[in-house]
């Protein structure tokens, strides 16, 4: 379907993008990445920082997607893009099947912020707020988002986190939290009650890339008087299933783009 060649400094672009999704780097980081000169590559950064695409930590120089890139997965997630095709169904289904709200969460530095939901039909239910951000230690959704990060990502991020108390279930001791996260590797999914919200419970399973990265978090939210471990244990199956259908997805999407799309031209 390509009528005319890709248009070089946006094909790079995206390719800087595509790099900083698996987290922070550096300018050298990012060029060897890409196979671009620095010089290229810091030019490329300035004219994506314009609409907050990528933002510079004051702390440490390095790269990283800003608040500009929520906006553009709020669009794939209302179906303004491909995305919205397969995850807004997926996350109904997952609704139908469990009973519960269906929501989807992604990283955004320290934070872990809702891209969308499926309400229950429930006369009593818990939703989630699309666009709300909440710090990475609270809750089912962001303790996945930290367990599945690469090992050293997730080290420094356990690092820069100010385990600060949201309800009296918060995790708060670093210990805990760690050893929570080893738990969560371990199984698969993720639980919690009372981390954000009282009266709250939400487990969670991991929405990964092709190369094994995670993207987002997918969980079902209720009260904790209807999500009990009986139940939540019932609800693991739908729940990681629906999970794997979005990352077999994903990995079809990608393997069509890399057949039919533009590689980075050489420097």
């Amino acid at each position: 379907m390509r009528s005319q060649p890709p248009v070089r400094s946006v094909v790079r672009a995206m390719a800087v993008l595509h790099a900083l999704e698996q987290g922070p780097r550096s300018l050298g980081r990012v060029a060897r990445e890409v196979s671009l000169t620095k010089p290229t590559v810091h030019r490329l950064l300035g004219s994506l920082s314009h609409r907050q695409l990528v933002i510079q930590d004051p702390a440490t120089g390095d790269y990283m997607l800003g608040p500009g890139s929520i906006g553009v997965a709020d669009a794939a997630m209302r179906g303004a893009a491909g995305l919205g095709v397969f995850l807004t169904p997926a996350l109904e289904r997952l609704r139908d099947a469990t009973g519960e709200t269906a929501a989807l969460y992604v990283r955004a530095g320290l934070d872990r912020v809702c891209i969308g939901q499926a309400p229950s039909s429930q006369p009593v239910r818990y939703t989630a707020h699309v666009g709300a951000a909440y710090p990475l230690h609270v809750g089912s959704m962001g303790k996945l988002l930290l367990a599945f990060s690469e090992e050293t990502e997730r080290a420094d991020l356990l690092q820069r986190l100010e385990l600060r108390p949201v309800t009296t279930g918060t995790i708060v001791d670093r210990r805990r939290l760690e050893a929570d996260l080893l738990r969560i590797r371990r199984s698969g999914v993720a639980t919690s009650r009372g981390e954000r919200a009282a009266g709250v419970a939400s487990m969670s399973a991991p929405v990964l890339a092709s190369d094994g990265r995670v993207l987002a978090a997918m969980s079902i939210v209720g009260p904790d008087t209807r999500l009990t471990d009986a139940v939540m244990a019932r609800l693991r199956s739908p729940l990681v299933s629906a999970a794997r259908d979005v990352t077999r997805q994903i990995a079809r999407r990608d393997r069509t783009w890399s057949v039919v799309g533009p590689r980075v031209p050489a420097k």
